[in-house]
């Protein structure tokens, strides 16, 4: 992967070369943010897939306390916290995968944000030298 994208402000100077330099690794930062956001999504559906599998499997199982008001049953809290006690690891890792993809999330905009920012700069950049003479 390439390096980190350097954020840069709307009022940045550039020169043409250095604006249009900036605007293809934008380009590429996208590209990369969009395919790393896909991935994580397909991750985290197969995490959740095994998580609810494995809650379904519990709850039918016949070691699963039952619910009810008689003698020797429990509550739906009581029954839940039994099942979550058993597939704990599975269901912290769909939520790390949440938070990843959420994270993912948040900088696919980020860089979009940049992207919109890169092409003013660009443009600046090419009207300050081509009213300047600047560069040639």
């Amino acid at each position: 992967m390439s390096e980190p994208l350097e954020f840069k402000d709307v009022d940045a100077v550039l020169t043409p070369p250095e604006a249009e330099r900036y605007l293809k690794q934008v380009n590429n930062a996208l590209a990369h943010a969009q395919k790393a956001l896909r991935r994580l999504r397909y991750q985290e559906l197969a995490v959740e897939r095994a998580y609810i599998e494995g809650r379904t499997r519990l709850v039918l199982s016949p070691d699963c306390p039952k619910v009810g008001r008689a003698e020797g049953c429990v509550t739906v809290e009581e029954r839940d916290l039994w099942i979550n006690d058993r597939i704990s690891e599975q269901y912290w890792t769909y939520r790390s995968l949440q938070v990843q993809t959420r994270n993912a999330e948040d900088y696919l905009k980020a860089v979009s944000k940049q992207a919109s920012i890169a092409q003013s700069i660009n443009s600046n950049a090419r009207e300050i030298y081509s009213t300047s003479g600047g560069g040639r």
